[in-house]
């Protein structure tokens, strides 16, 4: 099931666009747990799993309207669980497939797939002069997954939640890379793909949201909403036409 993308306004002198990390720049490996359900209970396949994992966001959206979302690092694995129940894995097997997944991605963070057109969209968004950022709730190790996968470099500033001390949808972990950009909120767009952390978030901050919803599963949201990041550049034309 998809959608089209939503546009609605956009601020008029935009110069910053700041980034979600996880299920934006980079995807859960929905292969790699197609294997782990596949070896402990039954057959599925990666695209099986990706749409289980948005029964996952819908209920961490249910436990931030419910304020009681606690830490990201203790939410992974309800959120590993979740996506199981929602491929009707047996109880039996769940805790097996659990310990794997969290093994894994201590190992090398499950969130490592990048689709091939996400470069290309962060060089044109440069080369149009918009100042790009990132800005994510994680476990320390965002810096070096994006030196690793090639796009650092395209980031005025990088904001893991680990090593500030401060989560979104806090205002604060915005407000540190709205200063390293320079960049005024009312200047700035948010581009994230879950609705109670990212697109809450960057309100909080000033930040116009934009939603990745590649699914549709976000029904009339009341924001931008994209269904890729190659959307933004219908969405952001060159700061100099």
């Amino acid at each position: 099931m998809g959608t089209e993308p939503t546009r609605t306004a956009l601020p008029a002198q935009l110069s910053t666009v700041l980034f979600d990390v996880g299920n934006t720049l980079h995807h859960l490996d929905h292969a790699f747990i197609a294997a782990a359900i596949t070896r402990h209970a039954h057959r599925v396949d990666a695209h099986a799993v990706a749409i289980a994992e948005h029964t996952a966001k819908a209920a961490v959206d249910a436990q931030f309207r419910a304020r009681a979302a606690g830490q990201d690092g203790s939410r992974r694995l309800s959120y590993f669980g979740t996506i199981l129940e929602a491929l009707a894995v047996s109880p039996e097997a769940i805790e097996a497939i659990i310990a794997e997944l969290q093994a894994e991605d201590v190992r090398a963070s499950l969130w490592r797939v990048m689709h091939p057109h996400t470069p290309g969209v962060l060089d044109t968004l440069r080369r149009r002069g918009f100042t790009l950022g990132v800005v994510s709730n994680a476990d320390g190790r965002v810096p070096a997954a994006l030196q690793a996968r090639g796009i650092a470099d395209h980031f005025t500033i990088v904001v893991d939640s680990h090593l500030v001390g401060v989560e979104k949808p806090d205002a604060r972990i915005f407000e540190i890379a709205l200063e390293a950009c320079g960049s005024p909120a009312a200047a700035a767009i948010y581009v994230g793909d879950i609705y109670e952390i990212d697109v809450r978030g960057a309100r909080n901050a000033g930040l116009t949201p934009v939603l990745l919803d590649p699914l549709g599963c976000y029904r009339q949201p009341d924001c931008a909403r994209i269904t890729s990041l190659t959307d933004l550049l219908d969405l952001l034309p060159d700061r100099a036409a």
